[in-house]
């Protein structure tokens, strides 16, 4: 059964073409969709048995922060002349900490944070001390752009797994949503890769079937083929 529906409601994130196994702890066969030489020169990472090919944007940037350094980073990204994409700055989870268990030992920061986008390469701004993460944003095959992204969908509900991928990222477990069998796993600057990176690696050793989120809708990610 398709996800989608549950995740257009999320404060953040969609899940693009999101799994459709009824197991939450299956990991689907891949199902190859380009010849070798077109996987090869193509970013991608998987979502259910699919792989979803995009290019990462140079001068557009997702970055996140604790909302306590809110003015600190706004301050410092005018000081290098660096523009906002986006005008709000959404909670980074949905603002509601009763819907998880196997809540991780930074839930409660983590928690408070918050993103936005800025028109700069991701190079420009994750010097900032105050920027917990940054990560490029991308353009989807056959979508369009959408935000880049520091947090992974992990379709389990088993903590074991989820302490085995946060041990081998360097990654913060952030905490389980039961009911739909989905954890939540948040990148920072010592994590082993981007969330698309490492949902991608995470799938192919087959620990869990995962993907990294989409910041909006599909609604954001509206566009052609690249």
């Amino acid at each position: 059964m398709k996800r989608i529906a549950y995740f257009l409601t999320m404060a953040l994130m969609l899940p693009l073409f999101a799994a459709c196994s009824d197991d939450t702890e299956e990991v689907l066969e891949p199902v190859e969709t380009r010849t070798s030489e077109q996987q090869e020169e193509a970013n991608y990472y998987w979502s259910g048995n699919k792989k979803m090919y995009f290019k990462y944007l140079e001068e557009k940037t997702f970055i996140y922060f604790h909302s306590s350094n809110k003015e600190t980073v706004l301050e410092k990204l005018e000081n290098r002349g660096i523009k906002l994409a986006r005008e709000d700055t959404p909670t980074l989870m949905s603002p509601n900490p009763d819907m998880y268990t196997n809540k991780g030992e930074n839930f409660e920061f983590l928690f408070e944070c918050m993103w936005t986008e800025v028109y700069a390469n991701y190079k420009d701004v994750i010097d900032i001390p105050e920027i917990l993460d940054a990560c490029s944003g991308i353009y989807l095959e056959n979508w369009g752009v959408c935000s880049g992204t520091s947090v992974i969908y992990v379709y389990t509900t088993a903590l074991s797994t989820m302490q085995t991928i946060a041990e081998e990222y360097n990654v913060h477990i952030f905490g389980t949503e039961s009911y739909f069998g989905i954890s939540y796993l948040i990148c920072d600057k010592n994590s082993k890769g981007n969330a698309l990176e490492i949902a991608k690696d995470i799938s192919e050793k087959r620990i869990a079937e995962a993907e990294p989120a989409m910041a909006g809708t599909a609604k954001t990610c509206e566009g052609t083929s690249y």
